[in-house]
């Protein structure tokens, strides 16, 4: 094994990479010296890795880059837990350590910030950084209106007035009509990259 590169064969998919990627893990590292002399090599040229290869694919990507964490988040669906947890399950297989302890004391959850809020005046603002506005029309029911002309933020005001209830109980309490109102759901996204540094190198 003199060539510096190496085909992987991961549950039928094969991997094509290079033995000082492979280094990165102490796992392959023990891998790398038996197979100098041709042991388990298969017929195509490749060497057979038991382990799931959808998550291998991820393993692989951080021995290829180990100075920074994987960040798997996208706006529409947060945080990858399961993915998370099954990477974590691969780290402490192959003997990555560092990216085990930062998936185990999930870390990642510092990685990106998200803070919402519903604005009903977006006037002025300027918004800086990654950010989501979605906009609703919001049907707000009438307010009460007193029988003698009088408003009343909650309808047992006219109660506590003798005159107002004995209109009331001689007219009824009318509504004033609905009310369309905008509201803007903001939604910002603060992303600390700094959490994704592997400083353990």
């Amino acid at each position: 094994m003199a060539n510096n590169q190496i085909t992987l064969e991961v549950s039928g998919r094969k991997f094509r990479t290079s033995k000082s990627v492979l280094s990165v893990s102490p796992y392959f590292e023990g891998l790398l010296n038996r197979w100098e002399d041709g042991a388990d090599l298969q017929a195509d040229g490749s060497y057979c890795v038991d382990a799931d290869a959808n998550t291998f694919e991820h393993l692989l990507s951080f021995m290829r880059r180990p100075s920074r964490f994987p960040l798997y988040w996208t706006r529409k669906d947060g945080f990858d837990y399961a993915l998370y947890s099954r990477v974590e399950a691969e780290a402490d297989y192959f003997m990555l350590e560092g990216l085990r302890n930062w998936i185990k004391q999930r870390k990642y959850l510092q990685a990106v910030v998200t803070v919402s809020r519903i604005d009903s005046a977006m006037k002025d603002q300027r918004l800086v950084g990654d950010v989501v506005i979605e906009k609703y029309v919001v049907r707000k029911a009438g307010h009460v209106l007193c029988p003698l002309a009088w408003h009343h933020d909650v309808r047992n005001d006219c109660w506590r007035d003798e005159d107002c209830r004995k209109a009331m109980m001689a007219n009824g309490l009318p509504m004033s009509s609905a009310q369309d109102e905008l509201l803007v759901a903001v939604t910002e996204f603060h992303f600390n990259n700094e959490i994704l540094v592997n400083d353990s190198l």
